[in-house]
C-alpha cells in the first residue's frame, strides 16, 4: 500500500498500489531520477492519505495533431533542404489542395478511404500527370513523416500509388516556329524590343530555357569559343541551379556572339559610368537581380502581336531551336546535351517528329521485305 521508489532497465520509478489499484511512473536516470522519484513519492503518499486519488485514473491520451499541423512541422522541418523552386511548389500545393480537403482532420482521420475519394476527383479536374504527380509527392511526404512518428499506422497514400491515371486528351507534339516565322519574329524584336531582342535570340539559337537565359552574366559569355556557359536559373524573382541541379555548356552560332559581345561591351561601360562591375546581362528592376521571366513573357506577346504571330509560349523558342536542329541532321545526342536533357531518351520522346525520315526509313524496309517475298512462291507448295 502506497507508493514505493525502485529501479528498472536503468531508471528510476514510483511504483502506487493502493486498494487493489496499481500504477507505476518512470521519473528519471541516475542520482538526480532517484531523488526525483523519492520525492514524487512522498507526494503520491500525502495525496492517498488525504483521499486524493487521481494519481490512480488513467491518464487522458492527447488528441491526435491536425492533418495542418503535422503538415506545418513538414514544411518547417523538411521542405527547406529541397530547392528554393520546389519549396515554392511544394507550399503552393499544401495551400491550394491539400489543405483545404485535409488540414482541420485530425491526422489518423486521413484514411485509405479519404484520400482514395479525394484522388479520384483530383484526376477528374484534367490536371496534368506531372501536376498530379507533384500533388501526390507533397501528399506522401507528409503521411509518410505520420508513420514514423506513429501517428497513422499506415501511409493512406500506397492506395494510390503508381495511379496517376490516363488522360484521354488529343496528343500534342513539341510545338514550335517554322523558319519563315523564326526569322521575323526576331526581325520584329531586334525593331521592336531591342532590350529583350538578345533574350529571345539566345533562347531560339541555344535552345535555353526562358530562365536559364535571364540569369546570364557577363562571365558566362566566351566570346572566343563561341560558347555560352548556363549556371543558374531565374524563377519567380530568385535564382537557383539549372533544372536537374547540373549546369552546361552550349555552343552559339557566330551572329549570336556578336550581339551578346556587343551587349556585354555596353554592360561594362554602363557599370564603370556608376564606378561598379557588370553582372547581368539582362538587368531587371531590383537591385541586383535581372529582369523577371514574366517581363520577358509579356513582351514576347507584344512582339508576337506586332510581327503579326500566333501567340506563343516563350519556351516554344526552345523547341524551335530543337525541332529545326534536328531537321538540319544535327546529331539527337549534340542536341540534347545542348537542352540539358537528363538523358537522350527525353529528347528522342519529345522530337520524335522532328528526325528526318526515321519512320519513312522503317516503312520502306518493310516494303522491300514484302515485295521480295511476294516474288517468290508460297512454302510447301508445288511451283
Amino acid at each position: 500500500m502506497g507508493a514505493k521508489v525502485r529501479e528498472k532497465d536503468g531508471a528510476w520509478w514510483v511504483f502506487v498500489n493502493h486498494q487493489g489499484r496499481r500504477k507505476a511512473k518512470r521519473i528519471g536516470v541516475g542520482k538526480p531520477g532517484k531523488e526525483a522519484a523519492k520525492a514524487a513519492a512522498v507526494k503520491v503518499a500525502a495525496k492517498l492519505a488525504l483521499g486524493d486519488f487521481g494519481i490512480l485514473e488513467p491518464e487522458a491520451k492527447p488528441a491526435p495533431p491536425t492533418f495542418a499541423q503535422v503538415a506545418g512541422e513538414w514544411e518547417r522541418i523538411v521542405a527547406p533542404s529541397r530547392k528554393k523552386g520546389t519549396q515554392i511548389e511544394y507550399t503552393s500545393i499544401l495551400r491550394s489542395r491539400l489543405l483545404p480537403v485535409f488540414g482541420p482532420l485530425r491526422i489518423n482521420e486521413v484514411t485509405s478511404a479519404r484520400v482514395e475519394a479525394w484522388w479520384t476527383a483530383l484526376r477528374e479536374e484534367g490536371l496534368s500527370k506531372k501536376r498530379l504527380g507533384n500533388v501526390r509527392a507533397v501528399l506522401d511526404h507528409i503521411c509518410r513523416r505520420a508513420v514514423r512518428q506513429g501517428l497513422l499506422p499506415t501511409n493512406p497514400v500506397e492506395w494510390i500509388q503508381g495511379s496517376l491515371g490516363r488522360v484521354d486528351r488529343e496528343i500534342r507534339e513539341a510545338d514550335y516556329l517554322v523558319p519563315e516565322d523564326l526569322n521575323k519574329l526576331l526581325e520584329v524584336a531586334e525593331r521592336t524590343s531591342p532590350p529583350e531582342y538578345p533574350i529571345f535570340l539566345v533562347m531560339a539559337t541555344a535552345g535555353l530555357r526562358i530562365g536559364e537565359a535571364v540569369g546570364l552574366q557577363v562571365g558566362d559569355l566566351d566570346a572566343t569559343g563561341r560558347q555560352l556557359h548556363v549556371r543558374r536559373s531565374v524563377r519567380r524573382a530568385f535564382i537557383g541551379s539549372p533544372k536537374n541541379g547540373r549546369g552546361r555548356v552550349v555552343d552559339l552560332p557566330a551572329s549570336t556572339v556578336t550581339v551578346l559581345e556587343r551587349l556585354r561591351q555596353t554592360r561594362q561601360a554602363e557599370a564603370a559610368y556608376q564606378g561598379g562591375e557588370a553582372r547581368w546581362f539582362f538587368p531587371g528592376e531590383a537591385p541586383n537581380m535581372p529582369v523577371t521571366p514574366e517581363h520577358v513573357q509579356r513582351a514576347l506577346q507584344k512582339v508576337l502581336r506586332a510581327a503579326g504571330l500566333r501567340r506563343i509560349h516563350p519556351h516554344v523558342l526552345r523547341h524551335s531551336y530543337a525541332t529545326l536542329a534536328i531537321q538540319a541532321g544535327v546529331p539527337l545526342l549534340t542536341v540534347s546535351r545542348q537542352l540539358g536533357h537528363q538523358t537522350i531518351a527525353v529528347t528522342a520522346d519529345i522530337y520524335t517528329h522532328a528526325v528526318p525520315g526515321s519512320n519513312r526509313a522503317a516503312a520502306e524496309a518493310l516494303e522491300a521485305i514484302l515485295t521480295r517475298n511476294q516474288t517468290q512462291p508460297p512454302r510447301n507448295l508445288p511451283a
